[in-house]
């Protein structure tokens, strides 16, 4: 009994941990987002979800997202997902464009691009918080179902029965919001 104290006692701290550094990439995030649409970008404190559902929120009417694989000091599997609507706002900010339609190229190339900038200020962040080294993968772009392609790669690469951590990032009249998902692999909870 007291073994299986001590156990669950080490993964909650594990966990913890690992919440934490979700957090400070999810913050540094924040702030690159900022910077490309010329707004303040707020972090809610991650949320973890040990078992059940990736998508923790009411549907939007799909979603895009941009998918990574961490190597490094913390193998993870991450996301920027983005709902539609968000989405579409988004890259017209970043590209300028607030009537005419957008082309699927154009709107292809800059959710790739934020979600790099992004994914490149966690790994940054995690990196320098650990005083080690973290890279991002080359990013995978999915344009309409992001949240069941992402649930595919878990279940694919994980297990459906993964960890994640979810930090939420937001304008203040919330039209533009976005999450980044940290799906820790490869014994990065020392189990």
């Amino acid at each position: 009994m007291e073994i299986q104290r001590t156990m669950e006692a080490r993964r909650k701290a594990r966990i913890d941990r690992l919440a934490g550094l979700a957090h400070v990439g999810a913050r540094r995030a924040a702030d690159a987002f900022a910077q490309l649409v010329g707004r303040a970008i707020r972090v809610e404190a991650p949320v973890v979800i040990e078992q059940g559902s990736l998508w923790t929120g009411p549907s939007e009417g799909g979603s895009t997202g941009v998918l990574f694989e961490f190597e490094g000091c913390l193998d993870a599997i991450v996301a920027i997902l983005f709902p539609a609507p968000s989405s579409e706002r988004l890259v017209r900010r970043i590209v300028g464009i607030e009537r005419d339609p957008l082309e699927p190229p154009l709107i292809e190339s800059a959710l790739m691009e934020v979600g790099n900038i992004l994914a490149s200020h966690v790994a940054s962040a995690i990196a320098d918080t650990l005083g080690e080294r973290l890279l991002p993968s080359i990013p995978a772009l999915a344009m309409e179902s992001a949240e069941e392609t992402f649930g595919a790669w878990i279940d694919e690469r994980v297990g459906p029965e993964a960890l994640r951590i979810e930090s939420r990032l937001h304008d203040d009249p919330l039209e533009l919001r976005g999450r980044l998902v940290l799906i820790p692999t490869r014994g990065s909870l020392g189990d």
